[in-house]
């Protein structure tokens, strides 16, 4: 008999007391690291917290230090999720060590087909094995973003190593408050809606250089990168444009960035830079994420910002970029575009090609 644990991160004494009995009737032991309210609640362990580690890295902390050893799987997920109600946990923990018999696989239940979940993880099954070695053995997750993308992050890890089961035959219900029409509480404008920009730009820095450190310590399958290039549906580029960019410009931003990015590599200029960590190169996420030309970095003329990173790329001054022998330069923005231009007469004196997208000409180089 496979030992199973529903384990959480939660600020709801109300939402736990009325769901974590449906657990424990389908046969899951449960942990909670609770935050934010403390009080009784019908769980196996109850650890609190005094600040709130975020989602990600509250499953990271239940699996590595909360969780008993005796523990063969983990499943995870959020105070307002059921249990799937046709089946107890011994019987999905039997059907997930027959699909993964070496524990190393992300099952999730995805018949509750709400809020595009049949796009991440929300309430991931995992065996001993995954958790304890992902991640480089700091847990199943990564680590670094306060609420959402974390699941979207998990299922292209889970799926580009070929350890993904996403299930229509199981359902786990969200309970979620939207579902109703429901307004949305204080914690979570506090905790989700005010740092979901945040873990959006965060989400896609990682998706661009495929994930770094999620690497388990034993061996895996190998991450197939075109499987994420090739099937990712761009959600999050989608709700960076839609949300935290002027959505009537983005798009055509996006198509100009596009162009000359395709442009300069079939010119052979190969690797390039963007100049500009601005708005504009904001709004041009979908064209970064599959470019046709190697992007060596982004300049921008803010010293305070170099060393830092956007998108994934390093945020360099004009000079560094030089230095790195990039081919040619693209100038990203629309309202200074010839500025830009002005300040990368050595660039074109070095041979540089120089790229404006909103003259007529392309581009233009210093010949």
């Amino acid at each position: 008999m496979h030992e199973v644990w529903f384990a959480i991160p939660s600020a709801s004494v109300d939402r736990c007391r009325e769901n974590l009995p449906r657990w424990r009737e389908m046969g899951y032991r449960i942990a909670i690291l609770q935050n934010r309210q403390r009080a009784d609640i019908p769980a196996d362990i109850v650890q609190w917290s005094d600040t709130y580690p975020g989602w990600g890295e509250s499953i990271n902390i239940l699996c590595r230090d909360i969780v008993p050893a005796s523990a063969h799987i983990v499943v995870s997920g959020g105070d307002d999720m059921l249990p799937d109600p046709n089946k107890p946990a011994s019987e999905l923990a039997a059907e997930y060590f027959d699909r993964f018999p070496d524990g190393m696989g992300v099952m999730q239940p995805a018949g509750d087909d709400f809020m595009w979940s049949k796009n991440y993880c929300g309430s991931p099954w995992f065996a001993r094995p995954f958790f304890t070695t992902m991640y480089r053995g700091r847990g199943p997750m990564h680590g670094g973003y306060r609420h959402n993308w974390a699941d979207y992050e998990l299922y292209w890890v889970a799926r580009c190593r070929k350890m993904l089961w996403m299930r229509d035959d199981a359902a786990q219900y969200h309970a979620h408050f939207t579902r109703d029409g429901s307004q949305r509480p204080e914690w979570w404008q506090r905790e989700v809606g005010d740092t979901d920009q945040r873990d959006c730009e965060l989400f896609l820095s990682r998706k661009y250089r495929f994930f770094p450190g999620h690497e388990p310590t034993r061996y895996a399958n190998p991450f197939d990168e075109r499987e994420l290039l090739q099937h990712e549906t761009g959600v999050a580029e989608w709700r960076w444009n839609r949300s935290y960019a002027p959505h009537s410009f983005a798009s055509a931003a996006s198509e100009r960035m596009a162009e000359a990015i395709r442009s300069s590599a079939e010119a052979g200029h190969n690797p390039i830079a963007i100049y500009g960590a601005g708005t504009h190169t904001h709004k041009c996420a979908h064209a970064l994420a599959e470019p046709a030309a190697t992007i060596a970095c982004i300049i921008d003329d803010n010293p305070d910002r170099h060393g830092s990173t956007l998108w994934g790329y390093p945020i360099v001054s004009l000079a560094d970029a030089i230095r790195r022998r990039v081919r040619a330069i693209i100038l990203s923005s629309d309202a200074f575009e010839h500025q830009l231009w002005d300040k990368c007469a050595n660039a074109r004196a070095a041979g540089i090609e120089v790229v404006r997208i909103y003259t007529n000409d392309m581009a233009e180089s210093a010949a």
